[in-house]
């Protein structure tokens, strides 16, 4: 075993993170959280993971599932084509592979939502089998470990940091390593600030030898993001709600929302009465940021308001938590309601 793995599997046993909710569990449950985990904080997964293991305790009853019981278990979570992935990969797991993991890497980046990082994590944390992981912690410590100074996001960088974490890999023990390095990232060697004279590897360390490991890894100058304006209306009628389904394609694809105010008509509009403008809302994504409008109407008598019925539909605050929504609507429904 190379001194580098040692060093991490060492620190890990003392000092890593041995109290995950999916740590040595099976391959499902190991791929539920490395899904949940893709550009999320642990803080944030637990209780989501937690509620999802709870309806969905086995790879038949998450095929056998509506996408609908699936994307409302991941409203607010963001990031909604992992949920869609999820469903498709389990149905295709249930049918195809008898309910079973497939433990090579081939077929393991065949199925929906399944990059290279997540089936190593699969490989290494469920099967104890050698599997490369890359995510953002990982990426980080190696980067550092190394001195790498070109951007993270290069095609060469890329292929550089793969290599070496090929030849990082230990003989055995791979379960171990493979959550070592990646608490590492979480826990020492963060973005910011990073605990490098707790480090088990600093001794090495060419980012830490040459004072530069706030400095990377960086990626290429990016765009600003673009902005969108939404105005949405949110339309109370006694205890119930309306909210339509977004047939459209983009990030949110078939989850609920409020309808936008250009979708109703002067004579649906007249009907309402306006009872307050809630605070504007800005929302960030990965790749854009959204400027949220939203005017709380009321009317007496619902049925007068001519809605499209096979896309709209009113529904109490309590069933709405039943329903696939993103971040902004969900909050809106908790807070001004």
């Amino acid at each position: 075993m190379n001194q580098f793995s040692k060093k991490i599997i060492d620190w890990q046993k003392n000092e890593g993170r041995n109290n995950l909710p999916w740590q040595k569990k099976s391959a499902y449950e190991v791929w539920i959280s490395e899904i949940m985990l893709q550009q999320t904080q642990v803080e944030t997964v637990i209780p989501y993971y937690q509620a999802f293991i709870k309806i969905f305790p086995e790879i038949k009853t998450l095929a056998k599932s509506s996408e609908e019981q699936v994307m409302s278990l991941w409203s607010g979570l963001g990031y909604y084509s992992r949920a869609r992935n999820i469903h498709k990969t389990a149905k295709i797991i249930l049918n195809e592979y008898q309910g079973q993991f497939p433990q090579d890497f081939k077929n393991l980046v065949g199925l929906p939502g399944i990059g290279p990082s997540t089936a190593g994590a699969i490989l290494s944390l469920a099967f104890e089998l050698p599997g490369v992981i890359l995510d953002g912690n990982v990426k980080r410590v190696i980067t550092r470990f190394k001195g790498i100074t070109n951007p993270i996001d290069n095609n060469e960088t890329q292929k550089e940091m793969k290599s070496f974490a090929e030849a990082f890999l230990p003989k055995d023990s791979f379960r171990e390593y493979s959550q070592g390095i990646m608490d590492l990232g979480s826990l020492l060697c963060r973005p910011k600030n990073p605990v490098c004279n707790s480090c088990p590897v600093s001794k090495n360390c060419q980012a830490l030898k040459l004072g530069i490991q706030e400095k990377i890894p960086f990626k290429k100058t990016t765009k600003p993001k673009k902005e969108k304006k939404i105005d949405w209306l949110l339309i109370s009628s006694k205890n119930k709600i309306l909210l339509k389904r977004n047939d459209s394609k983009g990030i949110w694809k078939n989850l609920w929302l409020f309808p936008e105010k250009d979708i109703l008509s002067k004579g649906n509009i007249s009907l309402l009465e306006k009872k307050e403008s809630l605070p504007e809302i800005i929302h960030n994504l990965s790749h854009q940021k959204l400027n949220i409008s939203t005017v709380k109407y009321q009317i007496k008598n619902k049925d007068r308001l001519k809605i499209d019925r096979s896309s709209s539909i009113w529904v109490s605050k309590a069933d709405s938590v039943k329903m696939g929504m993103p971040k902004p609507i969900k909050e809106i429904i908790e807070n001004y309601l």
